[in-house]
């Protein structure tokens, strides 16, 4: 079967839905003009990816700042904070409030298979009040926030601002 070029491999996938696999071509290792030519053609997509998904030096892409907010269901109620795609946020600030009493919130970064607690505490009545913790950081498909709500009889909402860096 003749050598594919990286183009034709790629012929009808989106940017957006391009995964490091697909990009992952490490049959062609040794040098030959074949190889030369094959490895132009990588490298110039994954320039074309770069460009296409980042902002330059990491910074945040212009209006792409949002705020999401999602319902925490009293005794034990989840929620995730989660990136689509190859997305990666800039968490900016991470407010938990209920509407009555106070719930006790445990805000964890997941990786779907183990967790490390970023903090826990009691959700303020306010909306206006921030959840501590150290920001800004960043949060990806497999990196990325869940929270849980231990009170058994409060609910609460959660409500993140972030800002993407990474499409």
């Amino acid at each position: 079967m003749p050598e594919r070029s990286i183009y034709e491999q790629l012929t009808g996938v989106k940017v957006d839905d391009t995964t490091l696999e697909q990009l992952d071509f490490t049959r062609n290792s040794f040098i030959d003009t074949k190889s030369i030519e094959y490895w132009k053609g990588i490298i110039t997509v994954s320039k074309i990816l770069e460009a296409s998904r980042t902002y330059p030096h990491g910074l945040i892409i212009p209006e792409s700042g949002t705020i999401e907010s999602k319902e925490l269901a009293a005794g034990g109620g989840t929620a995730e904070f989660r990136p689509t795609g190859t997305e990666i946020w800039q968490v900016i600030g991470l407010s938990i409030y209920g509407a009555a009493g106070t719930p006790t919130i445990i805000v964890n970064l997941a990786d779907g298979t183990g967790t490390c607690a970023m903090h826990s505490g009691d959700a303020s009545t306010s909306p206006s009040s921030f959840f501590p913790f150290e920001a800004p950081f960043t949060i990806s498909n497999t990196l990325y926030l869940d929270l849980i709500n231990t009170d058994g009889a409060n609910a609460a909402t959660a409500a993140l601002a972030y800002s993407k860096v990474s499409l």
